[in-house]
């Protein structure tokens, strides 16, 4: 019997040295729905790989026999039933699909992630588009997007080059489930105060690139903790210019271009600015869930309360803080929104529109 679904373990995180801007709420709410493991949960988070095949940071499944392997070890003979036909042949036993849970207490460095046909990328590496849903966010919480409508390319080229990003970069206040696509070439940094789940495209055997344009000045010890006595962190200001993709609008009109708000609960299929498509969910009630793509695998993570995944033949409890992979030869899925730990039931559905990259 096929299996439909494949629950992935919740505690995937990057190091916070890696991450010193992490925030508390991934910690918090992965804590909260699973107290017996609250040892192997750190009190900041900043990142936490929900469904991976990096190979520094993979994905764990466990199997009936209680088995435990990597997401990877789990593709080599099931790629084909999990992931579908046409990505299995394309991308073999890695998933395309990475998807990401971030949390800041600090402002991000200012990023850009180039195209996948950028010169200056190294064997190794590929370009990286993303998209955030935004989770939760805190009042006064921000992203910054884009520039400003007002400045002049030259004008923009030299805040950069003084660094100076906070004069030229568009500012956003998002709002629950706002959706909002970050393609190669736009410059981007996520603010404090803000949780949100990040779908990314990565290619086979590759880490996705991402160049610093402003780290805000900031000096790190060994442990990445801010300190006066630290140093930097490496920027890529000549890289990144290099790489803007200036044929995007700026301001309010970039906003009207890159960001949706999901409430609705209609899905969205993506465009050419974002190649992740996406169906959020919640209500307590039962819902009928058709594949957002035909014969490919997607992505279930829940954020609040609980989901129950039922197909033909099997059946998978969800709670907050966990992600899974539904298999792309599951046709129909029906899912129940429940309430739980005082938390309304929160859930969303992720997966790769390949035809638009």
């Amino acid at each position: 019997m096929k299996k439909a679904f494949y629950k992935m373990s919740p505690f995937n995180f990057v190091p916070f040295k890696k991450t010193p801007w992490g925030g508390k709420k991934i910690s918090q709410l992965k804590k909260k729905y699973f107290n017996e493991s609250i040892s192997e949960i750190p009190n900041q988070i900043g990142e936490s790989w929900e469904v991976s095949t990096d190979l520094n940071f993979p994905s764990y499944v466990t199997l009936n026999s209680n088995q435990k392997i990597t997401l990877n070890e789990l593709l080599k003979d099931k790629a084909q039933s999990i992931l579908g036909t046409k990505i299995a042949e394309k991308y073999g036993n890695h998933s395309p699909l990475l998807l990401k849970w971030l949390n800041a207490d600090d402002l991000l460095s200012v990023q850009l992630h180039p195209k996948n046909d950028n010169k200056l990328l190294k064997e190794d590496e590929c370009g990286k588009p993303e998209s955030w849903l935004v989770l939760d966010v805190e009042m006064n919480g921000f992203v910054y997007l884009g520039f400003k409508e007002e400045l002049t390319k030259d004008e923009i080229i030299q805040c950069l080059l003084n660094d100076e990003a906070e004069k030229c970069l568009y500012k956003y206040e998002p709002k629950k489930l706002d959706y909002i696509s970050v393609p190669p070439g736009c410059v981007h940094a996520v603010g404090l105060g803000v949780f949100i789940a990040e779908p990314q495209y990565v290619l086979p055997k590759k880490s996705g690139k991402t160049w610093r344009l402003s780290d805000w000045c900031r000096l790190y010890d060994e442990n990445g903790i801010k300190s006066e006595k630290g140093k930097p962190r490496e920027l890529h200001v000549k890289e990144s210019l290099d790489a803007i993709d200036w044929s995007l609008p700026r301001g309010k009109k970039l906003e009207n271009l890159l960001i949706r708000n999901m409430k609705n609960s209609k899905p969205f299929l993506g465009d050419i600015h974002n190649p992740f498509a996406l169906q959020v969910f919640t209500n307590n009630n039962d819902v009928n869930y058709e594949p957002l793509q035909k014969n490919q695998f997607s992505i279930v993570t829940v954020w609040g309360g609980e989901l129950i995944l039922e197909s033909e033949n099997e059946r998978l409890i969800m709670c907050a803080g966990e992600s899974a992979i539904i298999a792309s030869d599951t046709k129909k899925v029906s899912l129940k929104l429940q309430n739980k730990n005082g938390d309304e039931a929160n859930a969303a559905i992720f997966a790769l529109n390949d035809e638009v990259l």
